[in-house]
């Protein structure tokens, strides 16, 4: 990784990171070595994938979370079985298509698509889905 000043103060550096092509990969903005602000990744064309915050001060969209290290902490919502009507409110309404329903086993999976956007839990009709008291690594789990 290549790191060089923008000039905005001393302590203040992106790290990039560059495709083969020499197309922009991923720059981070870090500061005194922790990471804060914009981590922005590129396709090798040239064109910006995705663009999230980092922890620190930043305010960030409900459901994401970071821990020290910078690496992000999923809040993945819990599923009431007894409560939820298997409707499917919640997986019509996923900007990621990361929920599936399993009408066998009665079920709802999230797998490692899930943005932390959290419109699952403000859609559900019955309050079937809440958020769990722990932020848990961004790993793929079924909701318990």
């Amino acid at each position: 990784m290549a790191e060089r000043s923008t000039g905005v103060a001393p302590s203040v550096t992106v790290e990039t990171e560059s495709w083969p092509n020499g197309t922009p990969k991923r720059e981070t903005n870090c500061a005194d070595g922790q990471r804060h602000g914009w981590e922005i990744t590129f396709h090798p064309n040239g064109q910006r994938a995705t663009r999230r915050r980092w922890a620190l001060g930043e305010p960030l969209p409900p459901g994401q979370r970071w821990d020290p290290d910078g690496n992000r902490l999923a809040i993945k919502p819990d599923l009431a079985h007894d409560t939820c009507i298997f409707c499917g409110a919640c997986v019509g309404v996923c900007p990621t298509n990361a929920m599936f329903l399993e009408y066998n086993n009665r079920d709802i999976w999230i797998d490692e698509n899930c943005t932390d956007c959290l419109l699952c839990v403000r859609i559900c009709p019955v309050g079937a889905l809440t958020y769990p008291a722990v932020p848990q690594r961004n790993t793929t789990r079924t909701l318990a």
